[in-house]
């Protein structure tokens, strides 16, 4: 037969049988119910972790109403009293003038449990207090009623260890879910710079840091090169990589002398590392909040720093596939195709905002005389050392072309038929300047120059190949007359129409 006692303990555990989101929902629950029980006026909760000498005053419940409180305590771990608390169990308060008793909670955390399982050592326990009072010094707690407060608490741990443990693997899954989803956009984004805003974003949407950064190592010297943060705003910006000395993050972090791992209570810092290869690191802080960054968080995050290693290394690849593919070799100018994807974008622009560009057409005079006469080797020596002036010679938002054999096509952003004319005799006169190696023409002096076709958008014409057509008109044009010179679409225009007129003029005249 169930005496009365273990029943209520029974009707205690049952009345928690909901599934709770935190111990704190938990206890507003429970307090009641065990103020109730106990005919208590009011009744606390103290979270205390075992090695440290405070604890801390998390909810106040009186009647049917809980509060949420924080106060910390101290508390002298090594005194007789505490020392005699811990082996009891339940102890009176020594300061209180009215009835209270003190009444230990222990559990293991999930935490705590996985380290067991790992390591073969001894779980710790999280703790806590449980404190009822009566306000009124006649009714003081009897024996039957220490009794009945130590069950309710036996049966208290156990259930905040299983919200505990729900809590966790609840967590766990959503970040494995979140996490794998992450490394999924992160491996189809081929593009390194959409991959870094992915995984700043998803990382902080997940972890809810007051901070993550992003460091990434050059290739080459294995110095920093660049630097990326979001915050809790989900923004993504590029921070200087010299004011980028953040979150324990050193210099001497990027090459080897780095360690696996940086931490401290509110600062993550995790190398990414593939095949030996140090490509930067990740860097979380909660400077802001103070929050401490959870043993759980940082798991997960060694867990997937490797992920995030093997795709930006693979994004980085890809980059460097794709530069290959988009520019030549030899000359180290961009292809046609790569060229012609730009000029559709600058027409779109230049026609939205309604702006001018121009393009240059060009090659070298009698190129196909140095290959016939000095051999490949020196018209490849040839054509390199044009390309490498073309290159020294434009801004950075110019697009220099290999359209041919030795026809270069350029395209000049925001350019009026005016500058182009400039560039071109800049062109002209530096190309003429070049004087190739001995060693390559084998003391032959060759003397190299170019003949240059322009047109301008939107005046010779309004698509790209009808613009390009103009300016091959207007280099055909040079070669006619001489080479070794430049003429704009206008002038071979102005031109042909004047070679018609004196035609037609002659035939009047016979």
């Amino acid at each position: 037969m169930i005496d009365k006692r273990t029943s209520l303990f029974y009707d205690f555990y049952q009345s928690l049988s909901d599934r709770y989101e935190s111990i704190g929902s938990l206890l507003k629950k429970a307090l009641p119910l065990m103020a109730e029980y106990l005919n208590a006026d009011r009744i606390f909760f103290f979270d205390w972790i075992g090695e440290q000498s405070i604890i801390s005053l998390k909810m106040m419940c009186i009647g049917n109403k809980s509060y949420y409180m924080q106060e910390d305590v101290f508390v002298d771990k090594n005194s007789p009293e505490i020392i005699k608390f811990m082996e009891d169990g339940i102890g009176d308060s020594p300061t209180l003038d009215y009835p209270a008793v003190y009444n230990l909670l222990k559990w293991r955390t999930p935490l705590d449990s996985l380290k067991t399982i790992q390591s073969g050592a001894p779980a710790g326990n999280q703790y806590g207090v449980i404190r009822i009072e009566r306000l009124k010094k006649n009714k003081p707690f009897s024996q039957s009623d220490r009794e009945i407060l130590s069950g309710l608490c036996r049966e208290l741990s156990v259930k905040i260890n299983i919200t505990e443990v729900d809590h966790y693997n609840t967590t766990q899954l959503r970040r494995a879910l979140a996490l794998n989803e992450l490394a999924a956009v992160f491996a189809t984004s081929l593009r390194l710079s959409d991959g870094i805003a992915d995984i700043l974003k998803s990382i902080q949407k997940t972890f809810q840091f007051d901070r993550t950064s992003l460091f990434l190592n050059d290739p080459k010297s294995g110095e920093f090169k660049e630097a990326y943060t979001s915050d809790l705003s989900g923004e993504i910006k590029e921070i200087d990589i010299k004011e980028a000395a953040i979150a324990g993050v050193s210099e001497a972090c990027s090459k080897q002398a780095c360690t696996p791992l940086i931490k401290s209570d509110i600062i993550l810092s995790l190398p990414m590392i593939v095949q030996n290869k140090h490509l930067g690191w990740l860097v979380f802080d909660n400077m802001l909040s103070r929050m401490q960054i959870s043993d759980e968080d940082v798991l997960s995050l060694r867990q997937f720093s490797s992920q995030i290693a093997l795709a930006i290394d693979n994004a980085r690849l890809f980059e460097r596939v794709q530069e290959l593919s988009n520019f030549d070799d030899l000359t180290k100018l961009a292809l046609r195709r790569f060229f012609n994807e730009h000029l559709e974008q600058e027409i779109y622009r230049s026609e939205r905002f309604n702006l001018t560009f121009s393009l240059i057409l060009l090659d070298i005079d009698h190129f196909k005389g140095i290959n016939d006469t000095y051999g490949h080797a020196v018209g490849d020596e040839a054509l390199k050392a044009v390309s490498e002036v073309i290159r020294a010679s434009l801004r950075q938002t110019d697009i220099p072309c290999r359209y041919g054999g030795d026809e270069v096509l350029i395209m000049l952003p925001r350019t009026t038929g005016e500058e182009a004319e400039h560039i071109a005799k800049r062109l002209m006169k530096k190309v003429s300047e070049i004087e190739l190696p001995s060693r390559v023409t084998r003391g032959a002096d060759i003397k190299l120059s170019i003949s240059q076709g322009l047109s301008v958008f939107p005046y010779d014409a309004t698509n790209g190949q009808d613009l390009i057509n103009c300016a091959d008109k207007a280099l055909y044009y040079v070669k006619e007359t001489g080479r070794g010179n430049w003429a704009s679409y206008s002038d071979a225009i102005k031109q042909e129409e004047k070679d018609k007129q004196d035609a037609s003029n002659g035939k009047t005249d016979k």
